[in-house]
């Protein structure tokens, strides 16, 4: 009876939380959806918390990112194994969990939501193990008065209350619903007393309140009424094109990005912006490449950001490496080079091999003889006549504190170029750019994304789409397509562009701090047995 209790309670909460994200888009799921989970390692021992929370995230994830299946090169064992990888801090939540209940049982509405968060804050920082995808906070990107609150404090802290709303809800839950004993538990806190629980939903439903009051951003009129007209086009190149011969190729790509610009120039852009890798080539070396689109830029007379690869023959390390960069470069209109960015954070396994000096990589890991991008070095800030933007490229949008540190140097909006060409499957792109939306709403930036392959748009401040390419039908998936729209220009930013993740730092000091009090009072706990075990001792030797 209690294998079949836990399968349920995993099945729901692993379901529930698929359905709060992208396409499903019932956000309002993840107020609940861990409470199944929560209410079963109410009596779990640690093994059995640690199996129950693991079980439930390698569910999740395998829902969540059922597209990736159908990628190149992708078979079952790679993806069981991936998901493994991606649902490690589920189960170590249901240590950690056990852990505070044991110790602090009152406190588990507050104890719960910072160990997720902390552990979401660590699988988002350990290098090339660093998987940013499916964390809770993600699920709230269209409600803004939610969202709005990682203005503040990230996607983490969204994260936060979800999950505090989760332990107080769970909490609340009467133990002879599910105990298999019928009898109370001797650890419950009993109705009356929970005032942790209900202290937490009475917060939840202030900070909700107050965020919808407040307009939930922080708002600077100033610049808020600027605008930039900009193109974005949407060339619709898939992987299997990208892998024909390159003159073939780029003769094709560049004809159909070209006539598609020329298409939108008509309406006077300032800026006409092309995905990353849209057209292969290495600039500026490519003589014959550099003419093409400076003639371009020439024609339309705007500016023109185009992303291929970056290699400079006068640079000693590319040189004698042959690597190139994953570049954006942008033109004047008079047709000359006027910015460079070079991807600062690559993507493992695809743009470069971690470890490799140390570790062989089997072959169903790492692509025999594969060669290294090379990492930019620093952040680049294009400047134009009307405004400043910065941009980041593919997987750098995932990561919130590079975004944010871009995003804090002045600029007017942000330029997020991506090559979604490795999968025909919607969902997959709707969860990438809800992901971009939360980067929005973060710093309070305007962010113009395009794709290969969709969905290219304008994101305004507050994180809603205010214009993006479409179909007649509007597809706005593997369509190709313009759209010639204004981005909103401001330069004021957030309480968290500012001051970035102090509000996760406050959490691991709150955690140590349970942590280091719990250890203080068993060991006086022990102190006071051995004292007492003592003092009977001498009084059995007395009585002798």
């Amino acid at each position: 009876m209690r294998f079949l209790k836990d399968a349920g309670s995993i099945l729901l909460s692993a379901g529930l939380l698929t359905l709060a994200f992208p396409a499903a888009d019932l956000h309002f799921l993840a107020w609940i959806a861990l409470v199944p989970l929560f209410v079963r390692i109410r009596d779990a021992g640690p093994w059995r918390a640690l199996l129950l929370s693991l079980a439930t995230g390698y569910l999740f994830y395998t829902a969540h990112l059922w597209w990736s299946l159908r990628l190149v090169g992708m078979n079952p064992f790679n993806f069981a194994l991936g998901n493994l990888g991606n649902a490690w801090y589920f189960g170590a939540f249901g240590l950690a969990a056990w852990h505070f209940r044991k110790t602090w049982l009152r406190w588990t509405p507050l104890t719960y939501p910072s160990a997720w968060v902390a552990l979401e804050y660590v699988r988002s920082h350990i290098g090339f193990l660093s998987a940013p995808w499916g964390m809770l906070g993600y699920s709230q990107y269209s409600v803004l008065p939610v969202a709005g609150i990682s203005a503040y404090a990230g996607v983490y802290g969204v994260s936060f209350l979800l999950v505090a709303a989760n332990a107080a809800l769970s909490d609340l839950v009467p133990h002879h619903l599910y105990s298999l004993r019928g009898k109370g538990d001797p650890e419950e806190v009993p109705l009356g007393e929970r005032t942790v629980s209900f202290g937490i939903l009475a917060l939840v439903l202030v900070s909700l309140s107050a965020s919808h009051l407040s307009g939930a951003l922080p708002q600077k009129k100033s610049g808020a009424d600027q605008g930039l007209k900009i193109s974005l086009v949407q060339g619709n190149m898939s992987y299997e094109e990208q892998s024909e011969p390159f003159r073939a190729y780029r003769e094709k790509a560049f004809e159909k990005y070209r006539r598609l610009t020329m298409d939108s120039s008509g309406s006077g852009p300032a800026l006409i912006v092309w995905p990353s890798s849209s057209v292969p080539g290495r600039l500026p070396f490519d003589g014959t490449l550099k003419r093409m689109l400076a003639d371009i830029a020439g024609e339309t007379g705007a500016y023109f950001l185009i992303g291929t690869a970056g290699f400079d023959k006068f640079n000693e390390e590319q040189r004698r490496l042959q690597r190139v960069a994953n570049s954006a470069f942008l033109f004047s209109p008079q047709g000359e080079i006027v910015g460079r960015y070079d991807k600062m954070r690559l993507l493992p396994f695809d743009e470069y091999l971690p470890l490799r000096e140390y570790l062989a990589w089997p072959s169903w890991i790492a692509t025999p003889g594969m060669t290294d991008h090379l990492p930019g070095r620093e952040m680049t800030i294009f400047r134009m006549d009307k405004a400043r933007f910065g941009v980041l490229i593919c997987w750098e949008n995932l990561f919130p504190d590079q975004f944010r540190e871009m995003s804090s140097r002045g600029v007017d909006f942000m330029v997020s170029m991506t090559n979604e060409g490795f999968t025909l499957i919607p969902e997959a792109h709707y969860q990438l750019l809800a992901i971009y939306r939360f980067r929005a709403i973060e710093n309070r930036v305007s962010i113009v994304r395009t794709d290969t392959k969709g969905v290219s748009c304008i994101i305004d401040p507050d994180g809603r789409i205010i214009a993006r390419v479409q179909d007649q039908r509007g597809n706005d998936v593997n369509v190709e397509g313009y759209l010639v729209g204004e981005v909103p220009l401001s330069s004021s930013r957030t309480f968290y562009t500012r001051h970035g993740d102090r509000f996760v730092f406050l959490l691991f000091l709150l955690l140590a701090g349970f942590v280091v009090a719990g250890e203080r009072i068993r060991w006086a706990n022990r102190k006071e047995e051995k004292n007492g075990e003592s003092i009977a001792r001498n009084r059995s030797l007395s009585r002798g």
